[in-house]
């Protein structure tokens, strides 16, 4: 039995959700928030194993996000534009990694790189001698790095993107590509067919763990492999599609249909190297695509009118969404993810959740998912995470689950705590809220108008 190499793991994670989410969103997403998968992979079966890692450290950019794929699963399922990679750290911190804040220092750049590098570095004087350095990067930045590693006798293992320079993957040992690294991330094929996650925990924590689509679980159509094969072969099931439809068809609509036709791959090759529906359908003379709401319609000019947003078959602009006034937004910024609840819906959210106490502590993972499922049988259509995400406010609020009033009491206690939440973190962000924002806010958490001042 080989005796497992003493190894230490470095994680720029930014660097690799992005690199995943190029390839596959769903790996980028398990990545984030199932890091024990891809660390038994990497202990036990990657290349060069068994290895035991003594050190794991994640550097991470709280402030960090990404955008999902507009008309793809993640997007829909999420309900927000932007995925903050704040959202990732408990996950991190679960499975043994020690993480390291790296924020923005500069417009366009953070520090993760360098602070990276000094703690490698650090670890070749450590007491324990680390046999083997693990990085998970494709900064080419890094050349360097790996060089003086190899001068003190360290193997290096690097997971990088196909696109990292060849100088980076010369020095090291032994490199994996990103798209094996994402085949790791993913659930075991038997397990991608799960069911919908459940309420989890709050908005810091990140989503509850989440399996891909059943639809993409198994490829309906064997992976053509080679791009223009793909490409081809998207391009006739769109063009089958169309032929059998009466009227254009919505652009985002048409994506998951594809999707469910032929498979994983196509998401995973991103559309066959076009990156997106859209730019594959660019220069086909077949097939027209109309500009619009929500990405467009595809139709064939041969077959079908242009489409016109008068059509009253064709789906209208959606609502904006509900939640906090939009000068609060301005004042905390995208960062503190509020709540998107309406006024109507959080009035019968913190209604519910005071019929709960007194509680040992917050609502747990079935209380709100009992919760969410009350809000939608009385027609509220709410994010999934929308009670988690008003819990965990709560929380930072340091709301006290215990007393046992009356609803009506306990409702406006937590209307109180929330009110005072809000406007604590504005004054953390330097803000001071105008009056009529403040009665923005008291309006959206059910308080009363406050009572004029008198006059001196």
């Amino acid at each position: 039995m080989t005796e497992p190499r003493r190894a230490a793991l470095y994680v720029d994670f930014d660097n690799v959700f992005a690199g995943l989410a190029a390839i596959d969103e769903w790996a980028a997403w398990n990545f984030a928030t199932h890091p024990a998968r891809w660390l038994n992979w990497l202990a036990e079966a990657a290349p060069g194993g068994p290895r035991r890692l003594l050190v794991r450290r994640c550097y991470l950019n709280p402030a960090g996000w990404s955008e999902p794929d507009p008309g793809g699963d993640l997007a829909t399922w999420l309900g927000r534009p932007r995925l903050y990679y704040s959202r990732f750290r408990p996950d991190f911190v679960r499975a043994g990694f020690s993480v390291v804040d790296c924020p923005r220092l500069a417009r366009l750049k953070n520090a993760a790189d360098i602070v990276m590098a000094l703690d490698i570095l650090d670890a070749l004087a450590h007491p324990t001698r680390f046999e083997e350095m693990v990085i998970l990067s494709g900064d080419s930045d890094f050349t360097p790095l790996l060089h003086r590693l190899r001068e003190h006798d360290r193997r290096i293992l690097v997971i990088a993107p196909d696109s990292a320079t060849a100088a980076l993957r010369a020095a090291a040992d032994r490199t994996i590509p990103l798209t094996d690294f994402a085949t790791a991330c993913l659930p075991p094929a038997e397990a991608e067919a799960d069911t919908a996650p459940d309420a989890g925990s709050g908005p810091g924590s990140g989503p509850a763990p989440m399996q891909e689509p059943a639809a993409t679980a198994g490829d309906a159509v064997a992976d053509p492999v080679e791009p223009s094969a793909q490409r081809d072969a998207i391009l006739d099931a769109l063009r089958r599609l169309v032929a059998a439809s009466a009227t254009p068809l919505h652009l985002p609509a048409l994506g998951k249909r594809i999707h469910h036709e032929l498979g994983g791959w196509v998401r995973r090759s991103r559309f066959g190297g076009a990156g997106t529906l859209a730019r594959l359908i660019e220069g086909t003379e077949d097939l027209v695509l109309e500009a619009g709401p929500g990405g467009g319609w595809l139709y064939d000019p041969r077959r079908h009118a242009p489409p016109s947003f008068s059509q009253p078959d064709l789906p209208p602009d959606p609502e904006p969404e509900p939640g906090a006034p939009p000068e609060l937004r301005a004042a905390l910024g995208e960062g503190l993810d509020l709540p998107p609840l309406g006024a109507e819906a959080l009035e019968f959210l913190l209604r519910h959740l005071a019929r709960l106490l007194p509680l040992p502590g917050p609502p747990g993972a079935e209380a709100r998912a009992a919760l969410l499922a009350e809000a939608e049988a009385a027609g509220f259509d709410l994010p999934a995470r929308a009670v988690d995400q008003l819990v965990q406010w709560l929380v930072r609020a340091r709301v006290d689950w215990q007393p046992a009033a009356a609803p009506e009491d306990s409702a406006a206690r937590l209307a109180r705590a929330l009110y005072a939440e809000l406007t604590r973190q504005a004054a953390a962000a330097g803000t001071r809220l105008p009056p009529a924002t403040l009665a923005a806010l008291r309006g959206w958490v059910g308080l009363a108008p406050a009572r004029p001042a008198e006059e001196p």
